[in-house]
C-alpha cells in the first residue's frame, strides 16, 4: 500500500510539472527562442536527476524491505 502511495505521488507530481511546461511553452514570446533552448536543457536535466534519485529511493526502501522479510526481523 505505501509503495502504490508513493508510485500515485510520483506520477501526479510529474503530471503537474509537465502540465506547467506546457502552460510556459505555450505562453513563451518568439522573440526569446535561444533563450527557451536553453531552459528548456536546464529543466530537462533536472527532471532526469529527480528521476534518477527518486529510482535509487525506491530501489533502497524495496531492498531494505526484502532483506528485513527474508531474515525475518521485520
Amino acid at each position: 500500500m505505501f509503495t502504490m502511495k508513493k508510485s500515485l505521488l510520483l506520477i501526479f507530481f510529474l503530471g503537474t510539472i509537465s502540465l506547467s511546461l506546457c502552460q510556459e511553452e505555450r505562453n513563451a514570446d518568439d522573440d526569446d527562442g535561444e533563450m527557451t533552448e536553453e531552459e528548456k536543457r536546464g529543466i530537462m536535466d533536472t527532471l532526469k536527476n529527480l528521476a534518477k534519485t527518486a529510482g535509487k529511493g525506491a530501489l533502497q526502501s524495496l531492498v531494505k524491505m526484502a532483506s528485513c522479510k527474508l531474515s525475518g526481523q521485520c
